[in-house]
């Protein structure tokens, strides 16, 4: 596991002792309760992901990658482009690359911040569209199951593919292209921050780097990430998206609180 990888776990672990104590002093405190609960089923989803990966891979060996390569192709070929990017700019590629990895503790840092200052429905209601966010996506890989270019295209990213007819691959590489989950998670931190200026500010770049990241490594198309924007909406709706909550919830944190609680309390 690379370092900056373990950081995940450790903020988890930290964050998941930090919440028990407080449970131990504050046994009714449905907080830390629902905060200790969070950690323990991310947890869970990181350790379930790769058995789950593993079962999808097995259930198909088709990959449609030249297809959606096809896509990207009117677009310029940005996988490619900043593929190119990375290996010309280190620091940009190492920076982008880190926020990918970290992506867990984001997550964990937007949870627990909902539930420190926001009222517990919607803290709650962030735990579950995150989640859902990462399982709904599996039956998907199944249904249309893509590699990436730079398990697709061997030469990626020094050479953009040219006059071939796109054909079905057989690989057994992880079919976990499309939607991508990592742009899904970084929309759900940037629309789970905008509460707070500074949420809004980190969200924005966070996603800017998920985005470089997702495409510059070779784990993903340009038509990957847009198939991720709709996907990501399906999941807030599903999480328990209310416009009446989050209009009062994007007045002030501070403000809102009492306001969204009353809402929640009526709903």
């Amino acid at each position: 596991m690379p370092p900056i990888a373990i950081f995940n776990l450790l903020a988890i672990g930290l964050v998941l002792f930090a919440s028990a104590v407080q449970m131990l002093y504050r046994p009714r405190d449905r907080n830390m309760q629902g905060l200790f609960f969070s950690c323990l089923l991310q947890f869970l989803v990181l350790f379930v992901d790769n058995a789950a990966l593993t079962v999808v891979t097995h259930a198909t060996s088709i990959r449609y990658d030249e297809y959606v390569f096809c896509f990207d192709r009117f677009f310029g070929s940005p996988s490619f482009v900043i593929g190119r990017l990375f290996l010309e700019y280190p620091w940009f590629r190492d920076i982008s690359l880190s926020a990918y990895v970290l992506i867990p503790a984001a997550c964990l840092g937007v949870v627990a911040a909902y539930f420190f200052w926001l009222p517990w429905n919607d803290a709650v209601c962030s735990v579950r569209t995150i989640f859902l966010s990462c399982l709904l996506a599996y039956p998907i890989y199944v249904i249309f199951p893509v590699a990436g270019p730079r398990y697709a295209f061997p030469n990626f990213p020094a050479a953009i593919p040219a006059n071939f007819a796109p054909h079905l691959l057989y690989q057994s590489s992880l079919p976990n292209g499309v939607p991508s989950v990592h742009i899904a998670l970084a929309l759900l931190v940037f629309w789970f921050c905008r509460p707070w200026v500074v949420g809004k500010i980190f969200g924005g770049i966070f996603l800017t780097l998920i985005a470089a990241s997702t495409l510059g490594s070779g784990e993903h198309y340009l038509f990957d990430l847009i198939v991720a924007i709709p996907y990501t909406g399906l999941v807030i709706y599903l999480g328990g998206y209310s416009p009446q909550k989050e209009k009062l919830l994007l007045e002030t944190p501070q403000d809102a609180g009492l306001a969204v609680s009353s809402v929640s309390a009526r709903s």
